[in-house]
């Protein structure tokens, strides 16, 4: 199977190609295809399929078009996987063209002859890429795609220029006509022309190229171009070119200030100076391919910003060195970082100096010096790089913007201005990935002592976080101590824990510590008080309400300063905008919380975000569970954003985005000693959770929580802590604690005197007794069924009902099952709980199949698979599904079946539940011929 995407959005199976509709689907399936393997935040597909204004309900749409792609695009031939947080497409190589496509590309540079793949991945291409499909970012993607196509053309032309120039000439005249301002493609198109013999035409096609450029930018050629037109009006029309360019004449210097020969040098006058100010380059640079790239192409100023520490000075550096004979005028190199933005005088003339400027003949001011700059700069082709830039005045004086010029900044912000003002390219650079990161250390420490020891190895990355710097000063440290083998030098920061200690040195420019310090003390007092309280927070990335929480401020504000971090790069902004901070950040961060704020102060905003998500929790559980009981925490304090739902959908939304928080949240109530908070919030995200799991999750939490009850003598507490350990244990199959769990949650609401709240304990109980103790199942259904009389409550007596007839089935008492599982159903859906009826309308199809009544009970399946996936329990909804695919199975109808174990596959993949391999399991064997086993 072949996902295509260089052309319209379709699916190629066994030579047969088929759209994917409607462009929703296709939106959806090219936005996983764009980062197969990697997980997609579910907020990102949104914006890529919706853009800036993504509709009500959209996480609900999103969920349709997923379990679409999943039933009738991919099959089983590729998969969408439930991630915390997005999904991720899974599919056998090549699975994507445009994964193919890159590898071709990437199989070429190193080939003995790139041709072969060079012409397989343009074979690829079929038109323009997502053809047809609306919004910003597939306008981004194709953008960037054509430039990737056109790079590959020119590999591939110069590669057959000099044995088929007519071939050559025909591939890259369209690309002329759609970059007429492209000088690279210009320079090809006119070396093909006159390898055919076809001077005249190559000298045509540079004139108009000439006076397009004057034209549009008010420039003349570059020097590669001006060195290839000399060399045809040398050679003439003997045709030729390769071979023959190095001998071209070299790039003329202007004269010296005031000379007699600005076009060139002053007879009798010696060329000026050839600054290359360069630092050494940094030893052992690994990784960065796509950044490189991207610098080779960008425009004539181009900004690297990101992280302190995050490699951007080295990544400037290395590429500069790399591509210094692009640059026969020369190098310039400034460090501002302890410059005053205002003043660039002092650097100027340091410039000009080094450009032959006699100290005497510099002007005074900085404009008169940024115009004998400009002006010296205006026929030469110089590389300036500006490292750790503060503001964007400090370098406008300093961009060297002549045509062949390219100035490279490096910043700790972005410097917006300068993309208006002058049109920079912007590259922001994020940590290594996991492959960059181990090449880094095995270039500074050795690829055997690596290999040796690939878990110390794994746990030094991790420690670091694949920050450069970080694992440079690791790197280091470990050359010095040969002696001591990785696993002591992992362990060691593995019991730092968030302390920076490993990472400080005498040294500041190496100082993790220091490097961050630059950019926090740069911060408005405000955001740096932010940037402190997110630092003090264990949990994952928080949404800005719950950042305003924390802080103790109006969400709008709280944007400003979080907006404020993103921009000084010390946090990253998600789609949704919740600020993320690297874990060595978050660390200093924490560190600067305890030396700046009292104990009182960081208590208190701990207290606010327990409030924020223990007061959104409860809205979203009556919200989404009216007949639930429900708890009555004591109020928010000051200063702190409730979330309110207006639906069960946009609850549902709010539970499934900041369920990952439980556990940290949990956690850090119980280390501040919250105990009160701690148990309420296991309570308020407990039936999301438990309809959901994952169950190891909810022991872990649970665990914790029922530690803080037990400390408040909280006997109601302690006993819902019992009863989702118990059901937790279950749905992980350890019976023999679950079963115990149970029995004391059920003695607690016996000695509280809480009949109702029993009865429900009984009904959970009885599913793990069936399995430790065989034959007690039946009673504590009948159990509840009395208790839930006492009590007065007609749903649970409905329920209880259903239960005893679902285990009368279990003993082939088929007559009384029917009955009591029918009587429950109609009474459940007179109350108009639909959850219960669902359950109930599973327990009657699963007696009527064994009764023998396969087609009633098929039509009961799909009825009660209609009302739990409705009611938002694809746990249950699953189990459905699965027995009436044995249903099918059973009749002799396979397709059927097939088809109803998918749907079951779809909710358990959503929920990453271990279930989903037994049931591709009985896939497999139903289309190999085999009967699988039926489910119970």
């Amino acid at each position: 199977m072949m996902i295509r995407l260089l052309g319209p959005v379709e699916l190629e199976r066994a030579d047969q190609t088929r759209p994917v509709r409607p462009p929703q689907a296709a939106l959806a399936l090219a936005a996983l295809a764009w980062e197969v393997g990697r997980v997609v935040p579910a907020e990102t597909l949104e914006a890529r399929i919706w853009g800036e204004r993504v509709p009500p309900g959209a996480r609900n749409t999103l969920y349709t078009i997923i379990t679409r792609l999943r039933r009738e695009v991919l099959g089983d031939e590729g998969r969408v996987l439930r991630r915390v947080g997005g999904y991720q497409l899974d599919v056998a190589e090549p699975g994507v063209d445009l994964r193919r496509f890159r590898s071709l590309a990437e199989v070429a540079a190193t080939a003995a002859d790139p041709r072969p793949p060079l012409e397989e991945a343009l074979a690829l291409w079929r038109g323009d890429p997502l053809t047809g499909l609306p919004g910003e970012w597939t306008e981004r993607v194709r953008r960037r795609l054509w430039e990737e196509r056109k790079e590959v053309v020119l590999r591939w032309a110069r590669t057959v220029s000099a044995e088929d120039p007519g071939a050559a000439v025909a591939a890259l005249s369209p690309l002329a006509e759609a970059y007429p301002l492209d000088e690279l493609v210009a320079v090809a198109l006119i070396e093909a022309l006159h390898e055919g013999g076809r001077t005249a035409e190559a000298l045509a096609r540079y004139a108009g190229v000439r006076r397009t450029l004057a034209e549009e930018l008010g420039v003349e050629p570059g020097a590669a171009l001006r060195d290839l037109h000399h060399l045809l009006l040398r050679t003439g029309g003997t045709g030729r070119t390769t071979g023959t360019r190095r001998q071209a004449a070299p790039e003329p210097r202007p004269g010296p200030p005031g000379g007699d020969a600005p076009g060139g040098t002053a007879p009798g006058v010696d060329a000026p100076p050839v600054p290359a100010q360069l630092p050494a380059r940094l030893a052992g640079f690994v990784g960065r391919k796509a950044e490189l790239e991207r610098l080779a192409g960008s425009a004539a100023v181009c900004v690297i910003s990101g992280p302190p520490g995050v490699g951007k000075s080295s990544l400037a550096l290395h590429w500069a060195h790399h591509h210094r004979d692009r640059f026969p005028g020369g190098q310039l190199h400034a460090h501002l970082g302890a410059l005053d933005p205002a003043d660039a005088s002092a650097v100027l003339s340091r410039f000009l100096g080094a450009l032959g400027v006699p100290e005497t003949r510099i002007p005074p001011g900085v404009e008169d010096r940024t115009g004998l700059y400009r002006s010296l700069l205006a026929t030469r082709r110089v590389l300036v790089v500006l490292d750790d830039v503060r503001a964007a005045e400090q370098v406008t004086p300093l961009l060297a913007t002549a045509p062949g010029c390219l100035t490279v900044i490096t910043s700790r912000t972005e410097l917006p201005a300068l993309s208006v003002t002058v049109g920079a390219s912007l590259l922001h650079l994020d940590v290594l990935s996991a492959d960059e990161a181990h090449g880094l250390l095995a270039a500074r420490v050795g690829a055997d002592r690596l290999a040796a020891e690939p878990e110390a190895a794994e746990l030094i990355v991790d420690r670091c976080g694949r920050l450069p710097l970080a694992l440079a000063i690791v790197a280091a440290r470990t050359v010095r101590r040969s002696d001591l083998p990785l696993a002591e030098i992992a362990a060691g920061l593995d019991r730092a824990g968030t302390d920076l200690e490993p990472f400080a040195d005498t040294d500041p420019a190496i100082d993790l510590r220091t490097v961050f310090g630059r950019s926090y003390r740069e911060l408005p007092e405000e955001a740096a008080r932010l940037f402190r309280r997110l630092g003090g927070q264990a949990g994952p990335h928080l949404a800005l309400a719950a950042v305003a929480s924390l802080a103790g401020l109006p969400v709008e504000r709280t944007r400003g300063l979080v907006d404020q971090l993103d921009r000084a790069n010390l946090v990253e902004l998600s789609a949704r905008g919740r600020p993320r901070l690297h874990d060595l950040l978050r660390a200093y961060a924490a560190e600067q919380a305890r030396a700046a704020d009292r104990p009182a102060t960081r208590r208190a905003a701990t207290r606010r975000l327990l409030d924020h998500y223990l007061h959104s929790a409860c809205a979203a559980s009556a919200a989404c569970y009216p007949h639930r009981e429900h708890i009555a925490p004591a109020r928010p304090a000051r200063g702190v954003t409730v979330e309110r739902f207006t639906a069960p959908e946009e609850a549902l939304r709010w539970y499934a985005a900041e369920s990952v928080a439980l556990p940290a949240l949990v956690a850090e109530a119980a280390r501040a000693g919250l105990d009160r908070h701690a148990w309420q919030l296991a309570w308020g995200f407990g039936e999301f959770m438990q309809r959901r799991g994952p169950w190891e999750e909810i022991l872990g939490v649970q665990e914790v929580a029922l530690e803080c009850a037990e400390r408040l003598g909280d006997l109601l507490a302690q006993a819902g802590c019992h009863s989702r350990l118990a059901r937790a244990h279950a749905k992980l199959g350890d019976d023999q604690l679950a079963v115990a769990h149970f029995e004391q949650a059920v003695e607690l609401h016996r000695d509280l005197g809480e009949p109702v709240l029993e009865a429900h304990l009984h009904l959970g109980l009885a599913v793990p007794v069936s399995r430790v103790r065989p034959g007690e199942e039946l009673r504590h259904a009948l159990r509840a069924l009395e208790l839930f009389e006492a009590g007065g409550d007609a749903i649970g007596q409905a329920r209880a009902l259903n239960n005893a007839g679902w285990w009368r089935a279990q003993r082939r008492e088929y007559d009384q099952a029917y009955a009591d599982c029918s009587r429950a159903q109609r009474i459940l859906a007179d109350l108009g709980y639909a959850q219960g009826e669902g359950h109930a309308w599973d327990s009657v199809a699963y007696v009527l199949d064994a009764m023998g009544d396969h087609v009633r009970a098929v039509a009961c399946y799909e009825r009660a698979a209609e009302l739990l996936l409705a009611c938002d329990d694809p746990h249950p909804a699953a189990e459905t599904l699965v027995r009436l695919g044995d249903t099918h199975a059973a009749a002799g109808d396979p397709a059927k079946a097939l088809n109803a174990w998918r749907r079951a596959l779809e909710c358990y993949d959503t929920l990453g539940d271990a279930q989903a391999e037994s049931v591709r399991a009985r896939c497999a064997a139903l289309r190999h011929g085999e009967h699988p086993p039926r489910g119970r």
